[in-house]
């Protein structure tokens, strides 16, 4: 069954929307990790990936683990549902040459 263009237009968004939102509670924490300033002789705010998701969830509220998230899915969202639309629609018109 073929597709409307829409259609993989749709998928391909909705596809490139669930890296970024599975990802965003590591990069979150990676970015904490990375940028607190370490002191020799005193215990940083963050001391591991686990201690920091639960720190973070519990001063800030779970929803603080996806901070950012809504640029990134400004930025990929787009790029992903047109290269899907577009590969998949030059796919069949790739196919369809081949058949004549």
């Amino acid at each position: 069954s073929e597709y409307m263009g829409w259609q993989h237009f749709l998928c391909g968004g909705f596809s490139g929307a669930l890296g970024p939102i599975a990802n965003c509670p590591l990069d979150v924490v990676k970015t904490r990790l990375q940028k607190q300033v370490v002191v020799e002789g005193i215990t940083p705010k963050y001391t591991g990936m686990v201690q920091a998701v639960r720190l973070i969830a519990a001063e800030e509220g779970v929803f603080a683990l996806w901070r950012g998230l809504q640029p990134r899915l400004m930025r990929i969202v787009p790029g992903q549902a047109i290269t899907f639309m577009v590969f998949e629609k030059v796919s069949q018109f790739l196919m369809e040459m081949k058949k004549n």
